[in-house]
């Protein structure tokens, strides 16, 4: 795994911490779709980050060079917007890290 999301791992599981059964995860997508566990994943060239967040997913895509898309496939409820934001705000802190191709 590419140093930035080792990163961003480690302070995701340090707020979010696995004590009953944790109710976010991550997945991210390089262009070869290769998976972030995959020793052969390349974060340079990042395509997709998956956030499932309770009982919602949210989507990080790539649209076209370095411009990128968010979206909600099922609904966010309102009570889960700020967690979902600081989750972002993680999440895109180690991303905007990459040099990405």
């Amino acid at each position: 795994m590419n140093e930035n999301f080792i990163n961003m791992y480690t302070e995701l599981n340090r707020k979010y911490p696995d004590d009953y059964g944790r109710d976010l995860r991550i997945d991210a997508i390089d262009r070869k779709d290769r998976y972030d566990d995959d020793k052969l994943f390349d974060e340079t060239i990042l395509d997709v980050v998956r956030i499932y967040y309770k009982q919602q997913t949210i989507s990080i895509e790539r649209y076209y060079e370095n411009n990128w898309v968010i979206e909600d496939y099922d609904y966010l409820k309102f009570e889960d917007f700020r967690e979902v934001g600081k989750i972002l705000s993680i999440v895109m802190k180690h991303v905007s890290r990459i040099e990405l191709d």
